[in-house]
Formats: structure tokens, C-alpha cells, sequence
């Protein structure tokens, strides 16, 4: 019989087992520099956490963005998501609600970033608690 090897995250295409490169990388569609994709890999780490809690997918709606492309868009001038930590997410089934508040109970994200919108909730990975609503 064959031996299966586990898949080592990342990828070539994803970050996670649900979470893709395509929907985490910028999307002006610039590579990301090295130290980017570390966190973004440490990122997808922590939303496969989150979407185990809420028991069904995310979608993420942005994830890393290079300086110009946040700047381009009106991101935060000091944006966590130009350093690959942060991620805006919606859920298919979730509310951003549902979504923020299981965010509450993922331990990157309650010692990092939550932020909840009327459409969307923002996570990240930061060095510190950050709490807001958009």
C-alpha cells in the first residue's frame, strides 16, 4: 500500500488547505516579497482556525495589498494588510457579525485585530489588541 505524504503549507497555489494564494495575494496582481508571504501563510493559519469555528467557508474579500495598491483604494496609511497579517472576510452562510465574534475566540486574532463592518469583518495578526467598528 502506498504512502500518502501530508501536504506542507504553502503551496504553490495555497496558503492553507482552504485558503488560496489567488484570494490572498494582491490584486494588482504584484508578487509579494518574502517576508509578505510568511505572514500570509501565518494568516491562512489562523482564518482555517476561524473557519472551523463558524463551520463553514470565507470569503475573503482582501487580503495582502502592496503599498500602491492600498494606496490606490484608500487603505490605512499603516494598513496591516500591506504587510500580509490582515484579511477582510464574508461568509457565504456567516454574518460579519457571526464572523467577528468567532474571531473573538481564535487566539491570533483576539491578541491581534478585529474589526467589524457593516458588510464585512477585518482580522489580523498584529502585535497587539486592536478593536473597532467601521
Amino acid at each position: 500500500m502506498p504512502t500518502i505524504k501530508p501536504v506542507v503549507y504553502p503551496t504553490p497555489t495555497n496558503y492553507s488547505e482552504h485558503f488560496t494564494r489567488r484570494e490572498l495575494d494582491c490584486h494588482c496582481g504584484c508578487d509579494a516579497p518574502p517576508a509578505v508571504e510568511a505572514n500570509l501563510a501565518r494568516l491562512a493559519a489562523s482564518l482555517e482556525v476561524l473557519r472551523a469555528a463558524i463551520g463553514s467557508p470565507l470569503h475573503v474579500n482582501s487580503g495582502y495589498r502592496c503599498p500602491a495598491y492600498n494606496k490606490r483604494i484608500g487603505g490605512a496609511k499603516a494598513s496591516q494588510h500591506m504587510e500580509g497579517k490582515a484579511a477582510d472576510l464574508s461568509g457565504r452562510v456567516a454574518t460579519p457579525k457571526a464572523i467577528h465574534d468567532a474571531a473573538e475566540h481564535v487566539p491570533a486574532f483576539l491578541h491581534g485585530g478585529i474589526g467589524l463592518y457593516p458588510t464585512f469583518c477585518h482580522v489580523d495578526i498584529r502585535p497587539g489588541t486592536a478593536r473597532w467598528h467601521g
